[in-house]
């Protein structure tokens, strides 16, 4: 077959289009049944037909469970919440609870570990001199910002990972409120995924700041 030769799904049958093609070890995948997977999905490329099949068939049985769940508890990030029924341990990160998204449903038992990771970013600061150059301070100035993630390893089929940011955009140091709230949410939720009582941190000199 040339490079350019018309392809079919082998999940759906359908044609696919110019650069709609998503390769499977043993076969093609079109966009549409990609946008089926699971968002944590990462091995598309080796995994074979038969395996994708039987994650659409997983994912759309998912969606009874979804219809299901009952939001006991809620934690919201900046784009990512976290979904939690405790009447029947489970548990789901995304954007919005509904049959559109299909979040993942996944037993708390399920869980491996949880951890909040706290990255620190630092700028060099510079300031222009009477003519108007860039120049260093002596000694140096740092600026620092702080993004937050979570860091969950799962026992699933079709993903070992469920990792996400709490935070679009990075924290300015100066931002103390938004650091402890940040915190104080990345920390609620470790709790609630592991089942452990949240540890208080103080709050009064978050995890990622500088004395």
């Amino acid at each position: 077959m040339g490079l350019f030769d018309k392809k079919y799904c082998d999940i759906c049958g359908e044609k696919i289009g110019l650069l709609g093609n998503r390769k499977l070890d043993d076969g093609n995948l079109c966009k549409e049944c990609a946008k089926k997977l699971s968002p944590w999905f990462e091995e598309r490329r080796h995994s074979t037909v038969d395996s994708i099949k039987e994650q659409l068939a997983y994912r759309e049985a998912n969606k009874a469970k979804v219809r299901a769940f009952q939001i006991t508890r809620e934690f919201a990030a900046d784009r990512y919440h976290v979904y939690i029924d405790d009447t029947k341990g489970q548990f789901a990160i995304a954007t919005a609870m509904n049959v559109d998204v299909n979040p993942d449903i996944v037993d708390l038992s399920q869980v491996i570990s949880c951890k909040l990771d706290v990255r620190q970013n630092r700028k060099e600061e510079q300031y222009r001199d009477k003519d108007g150059n860039l120049q260093d301070y002596v000694p140096p100035r740092y600026r620092y910002s702080y993004e937050y993630e979570i860091k969950l390893a799962v026992s699933s089929p079709w993903f070992d990972d469920m990792d996400f940011k709490l935070n679009s955009f990075a924290i300015d140091e100066h931002e103390r409120q938004k650091i402890m709230n940040m915190e104080n949410t990345g920390n609620q939720i470790v709790a609630a995924l592991t089942g452990m009582t949240m540890m208080n941190n103080g709050y009064g000199q978050p995890m990622g700041m500088q004395n």
